[in-house]
C-alpha cells in the first residue's frame, strides 16, 4: 500500500515579518552608533529621581490645580517659627490649623508667579556652582503631567546643574490635613545649625 503525504499544509516563512524585523534592527543600530559618537557630556542624561527614604528639601512645589501652586521655601520656616512663638499655648491641632491657614493664604501663587520665582532661583544657582539646591515637586495623580515636565525643563536649564529635584504624587489636601507642621533645628553636612520646616503626614 502506497501513501502520499501532501505538503500543502507546510508553513512557509513569512517574508514580510522578516523584512520588518531587519528594518527595526537596522534603525536600532543606526541610532546606537549615533549616540556612541556623541561627546560624553551630551550622552549623560540628567534625570535625578527621589529615593524612598526620609529626606529634606529646600523648596516644596505643590500643584494645587492647573493654575495654582503651593510654594514653600525658607521664608515659610520663619512664618511658622513666629506663629509657634506667639501661639505656643494652643494644642497641636489648633496650632497646625493656624499655621496652615497662614501659609495657605500667603503661599498659594499663580503659574506666572511660580515662573518668576523659578527664574530667580536659576539665576542664583548660575552664580554659585558650589551651592546645591534640592526641590520636591508634588503633583496630584489626576493632573496632566506636562505641568510637571514644564517645571523640570526649567530647573534643568542651570549652567552648573546644581538644582536637583524629586517628583512624587500627592495632593494639596495631604498637606492641609497633615498631622503636624513645625520648625526643627538640624545640622547640615558642614555641621552648621539651621532651621527647617517639617511636615508630618
Amino acid at each position: 500500500m502506497f501513501i502520499k503525504i501532501s505538503d500543502r499544509n507546510k508553513e512557509k516563512i513569512e517574508l514580510v515579518s522578516l523584512i520588518d524585523m531587519i528594518f527595526i534592527l537596522l534603525v536600532f543600530f543606526l541610532v546606537t552608533s549615533f549616540v556612541i559618537k556623541l561627546n560624553l557630556q551630551e550622552r549623560s542624561l540628567y534625570v535625578p529621581t527621589p529615593k524612598n527614604v526620609l529626606g529634606r528639601a529646600q523648596l516644596l512645589i505643590q500643584f494645587v490645580d492647573e493654575n495654582r501652586i503651593f510654594w514653600l521655601d525658607e521664608e515659610a520656616s520663619t512664618v511658622v517659627e513666629s506663629i509657634e512663638e506667639n501661639y505656643g499655648y494652643l494644642n497641636d491641632a489648633s496650632l497646625r490649623d493656624r499655621i496652615l491657614s497662614n501659609l495657605t493664604s500667603n503661599n498659594i501663587i499663580s503659574l506666572n508667579q511660580m515662573d518668576s520665582k523659578i527664574n530667580h532661583l536659576i539665576s542664583a544657582a548660575n552664580q554659585d556652582p558650589f551651592t546645591n539646591y534640592f526641590i520636591l515637586i508634588r503633583c496630584p495623580n489626576e493632573l496632566p503631567y506636562f505641568h510637571v515636565i514644564d517645571v523640570i525643563e526649567k530647573l534643568s536649564s542651570t549652567k552648573y546643574r546644581n538644582i536637583k529635584y524629586g517628583c512624587v504624587g500627592g495632593t494639596f489636601d495631604d498637606i492641609r490635613y497633615c498631622k503636624r507642621i513645625y520648625d526643627v533645628v538640624e545640622k547640615d553636612s558642614k555641621g552648621n545649625r539651621r532651621k527647617n520646616l517639617r511636615i508630618d503626614f
